[in-house]
């Protein structure tokens, strides 16, 4: 389950999960993909991942189907195929 670490220009520490179908898109063969995670382990690693953005003091964002996604800050858009650099 792919979460990157952003630190936005405003100072906002964001947490951005990507499905790893749309993070690895290149690296991955869809016909040759195996790895399914259930729907219940999914939520739960979210879940986990929304407390240690909390504790951190960092937004957490789940991108979803979206391409960009933006800082609630200063609505800074960044694009989630760019979040990989």
């Amino acid at each position: 389950m792919p979460i990157v670490f952003l630190h936005c220009e405003c100072g906002c520490s964001i947490h951005v999960y990507v499905s790893k179908e749309r993070f690895f898109r290149l690296e991955i063969n869809p016909l040759s993909w195996q790895e399914e995670y259930s729907e219940k382990v999914r939520s739960e690693k979210i879940e986990e991942a929304k407390r240690f953005a909390k504790r951190l003091g960092a937004v957490f964002i789940d991108s979803g189907d979206s391409d960009n996604i933006s800082c609630p800050k200063c609505e800074r858009v960044y694009s989630v195929f760019d979040l990989k650099k």
